[in-house]
């Protein structure tokens, strides 16, 4: 049998709860823990976005080495990436999320989000990366409490390395998150993502 961490616990748990979600919401997506394929495929694109500098674009190549060589046994970070697929065609990558949990300092981060952008209206992502980022750090939070490792309602929820100062007023014109001080972050708390998730899942306004 195998043997799971508290955090893998978790990790399946926010897994299961989300992919209900998108049921629920009738979206053609479905989200589940990073692949060693799925980084690989990542940092080949991120290569060809860094020969483009003026999009601002996230390097993924660095943030992937950097989660790679993270252990928790030394650092105390909880760290775990998503990939957001298409369930039409079976597992197409759409975009990718990277977490962590600071259990010292009562911080959830958003280390990664990708801009996502697509020229097809369409797509399930578009204009809703964030909100759906949003809801896994909230349903990550919950399995967190659930299992002891965190308590919920004391922890900041952060968005770290926004990538430029267009997306920091999407994302604070988008959600009840709030700029850090002379940083590119923005930070929010429990109740109010909680409430912000659960206002637009039952009016489905989506």
């Amino acid at each position: 049998m195998e043997y799971l961490t508290l955090h893998e616990v978790v990790i399946n748990e926010t897994v299961l709860i989300m992919n209900a979600v998108f049921d629920k919401l009738k979206t053609p997506l479905i989200i589940r823990r990073i692949r060693r394929s799925d980084i690989i495929w990542q940092q080949r694109k991120a290569r060809r976005n860094l020969l483009q500098p003026e999009k601002h674009q996230l390097n993924w190549k660095w943030l992937f080495n950097q989660y790679r060589k993270n252990k928790p046994t030394e650092s105390g970070v909880e760290q775990t990436a998503y990939v957001f697929c298409l369930k039409n065609p079976p597992q197409e990558r759409a975009a990718f999320l990277l977490k962590s949990c600071r259990v010292d300092e009562n911080n959830l981060e958003i280390n990664a989000l990708e801009n996502f952008f697509r020229k097809t209206p369409e797509h399930p992502l578009k204009r809703k990366m964030l909100f759906f980022s949003l809801c896994i750090m909230v349903t990550y939070a919950n399995a967190l409490d659930e299992n002891k490792l965190l308590v919920k309602e004391k922890t900041r929820f952060i968005i770290k390395d926004v990538v430029n100062e267009v997306v920091m007023r999407f994302y604070m014109s988008e959600a009840p998150l709030r700029k850090v001080a002379g940083k590119m972050e923005c930070q929010s708390n429990y109740f109010l993502l909680n409430a912000y998730m659960n206002s637009k899942l039952n009016n489905r306004t989506l």
